[in-house]
């Protein structure tokens, strides 16, 4: 992989880009970096930030796909344990990270946005 690629950035569509913020800081801890609003006041775009990862937003509707499939977003971390802890600490139901056959342990958790959040780490 070329070196200059440091991870990738999730561009995410909602109808409501404020209340998709307001969870994402509380469950995950992302904190916001910025917002630009369009002529009514509403967030058009924005952006979040957790660790090294970056999350931007777009507030002008969901997009649906032909079968109306969630988007996944998967993240690395060092560990999905305490990610379940933080998550579950936010008050939010989640099934307990799993170890895959495919060498990875995965916490799976649906933001009820659209979007299913995959955080995991490889298998040692």
């Amino acid at each position: 992989m070329n070196s200059q690629y440091k991870g990738f950035v999730p561009y995410l569509f909602y109808d409501d880009a404020e209340a998709a913020m307001v969870w994402y800081e509380r469950v995950f801890g992302f904190k916001e970096i910025g917002r630009w609003k369009n002529d009514d006041g509403k967030i058009q775009n924005a952006e979040m930030r957790v660790g090294d990862t970056e999350l931007w937003l777009d507030g002008g509707g969901r997009r649906k796909y032909q079968d109306d499939r969630p988007t996944w977003i998967g993240i690395w971390v060092d560990d999905v344990s305490a990610i379940y802890d933080q998550v579950r600490g936010a008050g939010v139901e989640c099934e307990a990270p799993v170890e895959r056959e495919f060498g990875v342990t995965m916490l799976t958790v649906d933001d009820g946005m659209g979007h299913l959040w995959g955080f995991i780490r490889r298998a040692n």
